[in-house]
């Protein structure tokens, strides 16, 4: 089933307990058993959502023949899932970024007041494979200039060797790390779905395979949930410690896609793992 389950492994054991003696169900066994109880239960109210002739159908299966009117979401799930997919979204987003981190400096050539300058910038903006380089040069010299021009400076290519100001090693290095990181969380996203996605569409499992299955979801959820702010942390970590030199720039430091990743990255594990932090605190209060 898809969208419909409460993400009953991140409920304690006393609230397993509630949810199935509120629907009526026995209260015996361990965590596992517990779960599989609610799953089995609840796959038999999504199959409860046939079609017009009373055809046992499930979730997906449910709306692709009778539309999205046949079938019950929980709002809460529907948020859940939304917000995966955001970040799925992010993190393929960052992949592809220059805006890891930024050097710019801007020079002027000539005096404005005697009629003829040019403004002379340079942006280096980081991404996690290679270097965008910007040259913009603007200003009046014998008529109006307005000049731009783009490069791209692989970390592991000569050009990239001749810079003096920064270590290519390092910034490939922090960059090698943090594509590993979203690439498998990326992975983790993209199972999870296409677990819930076949279920959703009536692919059967043992009772056995569905425990199982409880606790590779569990690690994915893990991984995909914690991954990416490592790889932001170990990226400012390497980054930092470099040889850079930032004498003749202008303005530097981590950019827009690094404070992105950070904020989402602290904003997803604290909504996935909500309850336990919750229940953590509650513990914590107690004891004092």
């Amino acid at each position: 089933m898809f969208l419909i389950m409460s993400n009953f492994d991140s409920l304690t054991i006393v609230e397993l307990k509630q949810r199935l003696k509120q629907e009526g169900l026995p209260l015996s066994g361990n965590k596992a058993d517990l779960i599989e109880r609610l799953i089995t239960h609840h796959e038999g109210k999504d199959h409860s959502l046939g079609n017009n002739t009373n055809e046992d159908l499930p979730f997906l299966s449910s709306i692709k023949q009778n539309g999205f009117s046949s079938v019950q979401f929980d709002l809460k799930i529907v948020i859940h899932y939304g917000i995966t997919m955001f970040m799925l979204i992010l993190f393929f987003i960052g992949l592809n970024s220059n805006s890891w981190y930024l050097m710019e400096n801007t020079e002027r050539d000539g005096d404005p007041e005697q009629g003829m300058y040019v403004d002379e910038t340079i942006t280096l903006q980081f991404g996690l494979g290679d270097i965008e380089l910007l040259y913009e040069a603007n200003g009046i010299a014998f008529g109006y200039i307005d000049y731009e021009e783009t490069e791209s400076i692989d970390y592991d290519g000569s050009e990239c060797r001749t810079i003096d100001e920064f270590s290519c090693d390092s910034f490939s290095t922090a960059g090698t790390i943090v594509q590993i990181c979203l690439w498998i969380s990326i992975l983790c996203i993209l199972l999870i779905f296409g677990l819930e996605i076949a279920k959703g569409f009536g692919k059967e499992m043992t009772a056995h395979l569905r425990v199982h299955e409880q606790t590779v979801v569990n690690i994915c959820w893990a991984l995909c949930a914690t991954l990416p702010l490592f790889g932001a942390l170990w990226y400012r970590i390497i980054v930092a410690q470099s040889e850079i030199n930032l004498e003749w720039w202008d303005d530097y430091g981590f950019g827009g896609m690094w404070i992105t990743m950070m904020i989402f990255s602290i904003s997803f594990i604290a909504f996935i793992y909500y309850q336990q932090f919750s229940s953590l605190i509650s513990k914590l209060m107690r004891t004092q």
